[in-house]
């Protein structure tokens, strides 16, 4: 006498999987980071650095912006 699919062992073992919390999850541990106090802090202290560096930046630019092209009305 035949048994079917959901009879067997073959099955039952799939289903078990299957009912496991994290069956056929991947981690993404590349995707999360948990920081603490110094790596934000160093985070913080390289964001203000940039801040400075694009203000001259955006200076240097605006410098070079009015040689081309000055401003209506000019500096006179």
């Amino acid at each position: 006498m035949p048994t079917s699919y959901a009879d067997s062992a073959q099955a039952r073992e799939s289903d078990r999987r299957w009912d496991l919390p994290n069956f056929g999850k991947q981690q993404h541990v590349d995707l999360f980071h948990e920081y603490n106090a110094d790596d934000l802090a160093e985070r913080e202290a390289r964001r203000i650095e940039e801040r400075a560096s694009l203000k001259l930046r955006i200076g240097a630019v605006m410098a070079q912006m009015e040689l081309i092209c000055p401003p209506v009305g000019g500096s006179e």
